[in-house]
């Protein structure tokens, strides 16, 4: 069996969460409370299955084996009200009941209407890469400015959760870097960017040299010269989120990118 979970968070209420049974070529949707299945539907034929959040179609979906791998290719049409930045797990079981257990393995920004609140995540780059140590670039913007942005949110780790996760958060009218210790109780002291030296917790180091923040009309850009330790060896999603300096709007958070360890 291999599931496929594409929503939020790890969550299968609301969410297009799909089984496929390899021995049978049958796909399935669980239903929109996240609590049965609805009919399956026979891949390499017509029709298809559809949820509130998402439909998927016969046509155009299909799975193919050779030697070690199974490769499934699904038409996947979401529905305009799953709109939004959405992580995509996968996990798959032998016919023996061993389980390789859910991974974060990418993500999909699902189109909607433009946001009603002026700080926005924009994006990031690169948005997915397997290199331990790189600079990463995030960028965010204010229809007031980017003066207007307060401070912005890096989080990456398996889930939403600041514990045991390299835990980011950059000040802008004070140009200073937090890194959250270990346990996500606390902050590190602050790292100010365009200078030297480094925060570092026990999943990742941000060095200064290599970083830096710069500024232009509505857009903010960020630019972090981050190395993952070795023992953070796994999938991992980042998670962006910015609120601002005037209003206290705030974006939540938005899954922006993935590091696929390959």
């Amino acid at each position: 069996m291999v599931n496929i979970l594409i929503n939020n968070f790890l969550d299968g209420r609301g969410a297009c969460y799909l089984a496929y049974s390899r021995p049978l070529n049958v796909l399935y949707l669980v239903n929109d409370s996240g609590t049965g299945l609805l009919a399956g539907l026979a891949l390499n034929g017509g029709g298809s299955i559809g949820n509130s959040q998402c439909t998927i179609g016969g046509a155009g979906s299909s799975a193919s084996g050779v030697g070690n791998t199974l490769t499934l290719t699904l038409n996947i049409m979401f529905g305009a009200s799953f709109a939004g930045d959405k992580v995509v797990y996968l996990a798959a079981g032998d016919v023996t009941g061993r389980d390789s257990g859910w991974m974060p393995s990418g993500v999909w920004q699902v189109p909607g209407s433009a946001s009603a609140v002026t700080t926005t995540v924009t994006g990031m780059s690169p948005s997915n890469t397997a290199v331990y140590s790189q600079p990463y670039t995030f960028t965010f913007t204010d229809t007031k400015g980017y003066q207007d942005i307060g401070v912005v949110d890096i989080l990456v780790n398996d889930y939403l959760n600041g514990n045991q996760a390299c835990y980011i958060a950059y000040a802008r009218p004070i140009n200073a870097l937090y890194l959250v210790n270990d346990a996500g109780t606390a902050l590190s002291p602050g790292l100010i960017l365009n200078g030297s030296g480094s925060v570092s917790n026990s999943q990742c180091t941000i060095t200064a040299a290599g970083s830096a923040v710069t500024g232009a009309g509505n857009t903010l850009t960020v630019t972090l010269n981050i190395a993952f330790s070795g023992s953070f060896y796994a999938n991992r999603i980042f998670y962006l989120a910015a609120r601002d300096v005037n209003e206290a709007n705030t974006t939540g958070w938005q899954s922006l990118g993935a590091w696929i360890v390959r």
